[in-house]
């Protein structure tokens, strides 16, 4: 695929990197030129390719997956889905690229200047037709904790555009921050990161909103049954979200566990310390590969939004409105 996939960035462009690079990646997989199950070139190997900074690819990469049109998987790549989201996205770029293809054939023909024929066309746009007005919200989270489970939750409650990025990332790329700006009309982040997250933005003078998670009953009661002394392990994507997912067990009174946390991005060790565990809690954003792991061990971790963040969110759902 490397070889085969041609991309474009223009800086000049009022549209960000990100959005130049995930747009051209979204058409070229609905008009069929990168089919579901292909592997997308590493980011490093994208980087390369457009002379950028591989954390630009892996936002880009990361905004595709949390859409539902790529799959990440630490040591394999990123792979396109064939599911639900590629067939629309499909049925949508086909007839588009007819359209589009005359379209840029007439203004050839007559000396339109594409750039501002397209530039125009928007402006047309947004001066006649009723656009709707919806919430984008930015999303900051750290990679190790289940930043899907919060985000899946955001956008179920507010119905909102979201866009996730990475607090790894954030720190290290003033661009990135800016955008973030740019394109947020609210900011949110989970109480593992509150403090930090808001010094990051204080000086912007832009609020920070936060949300938290807790454990459901069931799980509770299931680890509560398990035999004192159980060797008991916790798994996120990161070490960090192990570590508050044994804390927060903890937190609710049940201590009669050895408790183990561990991320997926540690292959090795998580081997071992599956072998060594009686049982093994994971995250939903790496259950499912857990579970074909050791099947007869590991159960899920159901993570529920606190009622209060819940309500903050259909508030500002509202007066955002």
């Amino acid at each position: 695929m490397t070889d085969e996939l041609v991309l474009k960035v223009d800086s000049g462009l009022t549209f960000s990197v990100n959005t130049q690079i995930k747009e051209q990646l979204k058409w070229l997989i609905g008009i069929g030129q990168i089919l579901p199950g292909d592997m997308l070139p590493s980011a490093n190997q994208m980087a390369d390719l457009l002379s950028l900074n591989r954390n630009t690819v892996n936002l880009v990469y990361n905004q595709l997956r949390d859409e539902g049109y790529v799959s990440m998987h630490k040591g394999r790549g990123t792979q396109v889905m064939d599911n639900k989201k590629i067939e629309e996205l499909q049925m949508q770029r086909q007839p588009m690229h007819q359209l589009v293809t005359k379209t840029i054939e007439e203004a050839t023909e007559k000396g339109i200047p594409l750039e501002q024929f397209f530039t125009a066309s928007l402006a047309y746009i947004l001066l006649h037709t009723n656009v709707p007005y919806r919430l984008r919200i930015v999303f900051v989270e750290c990679k190790e904790h289940d930043h899907l489970f919060y985000r899946n939750e955001i956008v179920r409650v507010t119905n909102a555009e979201v866009k996730t990025v990475f607090l790894e990332d954030l720190t290290s790329t003033e661009s990135l921050m800016l955008e973030a700006l740019e394109y947020s009309n609210v900011m949110i982040t989970t109480l593992n990161h509150a403090d930090e997250v808001k010094k990051i933005f204080s000086r912007y003078e832009k609020k920070v909103l936060v949300i938290g998670a807790t454990i459901d009953m069931s799980l509770l009661l299931e680890i509560s049954k398990l035999k004192p002394g159980s060797e008991v392990s916790f798994v996120c994507l990161g070490k960090a979200g192990g570590q508050w997912m044994a804390r927060s067990i903890q937190e609710a009174g049940i201590t009669q566990i050895q408790s183990n946390a561990i991320g997926i991005d540690n292959r090795e060790q998580l081997i071992e310390t599956i072998e060594h565990s009686d049982k093994v809690y994971a995250s939903a954003a790496v259950y499912t590969e857990l579970k074909s792991l050791a099947p007869d061990k590991v159960g899920f971790y159901p993570m529920v939004l606190e009622k209060s963040s819940e309500n903050l969110l259909k508030e500002i759902s509202k007066t955002d409105n």
